[in-house]
């Protein structure tokens, strides 16, 4: 399959592109390349394109000829999306349409939308059938999007919505600012791991479970996934019991508790993937932790706590 990937040289592309690279995929990683590329794999059937999904003209070149997009690319920092709200919505609201369309006029069969458990704001064992509140920037446009999307489906177009829990774990484009890897780096970092609050609920799933969740909507029959919204989610815990976790996996860890700042809660149902799919989550956020431990206390990432790299932040772009 010839597969376009926007936002492949992202947290989750990084881990994404060579486990369809090893599965016998031709793949163009389509991103803008804010944070880097020198991560990405050097391969006859990799092609890295420096481009913006706002270049229309561009991204039309690009799904040329190919069967499926999946669409990571966006501002995915909550605090970026707040410090720049202007920069979110061009990105990953208002050419979001114009990317479909074209999409589909270049004859792709199958569009792969990640979109984010974000898109509920606060609820309670949400499925997917539930109207969606968002309460965040990012939240807000991936629910715009989800819109879009599934009115154009044909046919010959499959679209289906992800939306994922926080994912966690090792990525060869790292990022420190999604809760659990915060947890484990700021354990290893400063012997201490600091929560507001501690009683709000938030979902997890590990890198390497999400991505193969991805290979499987690949795979899957078109019938079985067209006009589809699945929920991602392997767990749901407090954030002070996640913290708990880490610090117990670290070991030798503190858990601070200041008071709450942030009054998003929400718990996630995964079961409909699982149950269509036959899928169980193999990895957890012991693991991510359990690994992130490990590299960061081999030497990795030096400048991971002044890099804003490692926060998906940076200054300059748009």
């Amino acid at each position: 399959m010839k597969i376009l990937i926007t936002g492949g040289a992202g947290y989750i592309g990084a881990w994404m592109v060579p486990q369809l690279l090893a599965d016998g995929h031709e793949i163009i990683v389509y991103d803008t390349q804010w944070f880097g590329s020198g991560h990405l794999p050097s391969n006859d059937r990799c092609k890295i394109m420096k481009a913006d999904v706002r270049d229309l003209d561009t991204f039309l070149g690009a799904c040329e000829g190919q069967d499926a997009v999946i669409h990571l690319a966006s501002i995915s920092s909550d605090e970026m999306c707040r410090r720049n709200e202007q920069l979110a919505k061009s990105v990953n609201v208002d050419c979001f349409p114009d990317n479909v369309a074209i999409a589909q006029f270049q004859g792709v069969k199958r569009f792969i939308y990640a979109s984010s458990v974000a898109a509920y704001g606060s609820a309670c064992e949400a499925l997917e059938t539930q109207p969606l509140k968002p309460t965040t920037i990012y939240g807000q446009g991936k629910a715009a999007c989800e819109e879009v999307l599934l009115k154009h489906q044909e046919e010959e177009f499959i679209p289906v919505v992800l939306r994922s829990a926080s994912v966690c774990g090792y990525s060869p484009h790292q990022r420190f600012d999604l809760t659990i890897n915060k947890m484990a780096h700021d354990a290893i970092r400063s012997g201490q791991i600091t929560v507001n609050g501690g009683q709000q609920k938030r979902c997890h799933i590990h890198m390497k479970d999400i991505v193969d969740v991805y290979r499987l909507l690949l795979a899957a029959p078109a019938a079985m996934i067209a006009g589809q919204v699945f929920n991602a989610v392997a767990e749901n815990l407090t954030v002070r019991g996640a913290a708990r976790l880490v610090a117990d996996t670290v070991g030798g860890v503190d858990v601070e508790v200041k008071p709450r700042s942030d009054d998003r809660s929400y718990t996630v149902d995964g079961t409909k993937f699982m149950r269509m799919f036959g899928w169980k989550p193999k990895l957890g956020v012991i693991d991510a932790a359990h690994d992130l431990k490990i590299r960061l206390e081999s030497g990795m990432w030096k400048d991971s706590a002044t890099n804003p790299i490692y926060q998906n932040l940076a200054s300059g772009i748009g």
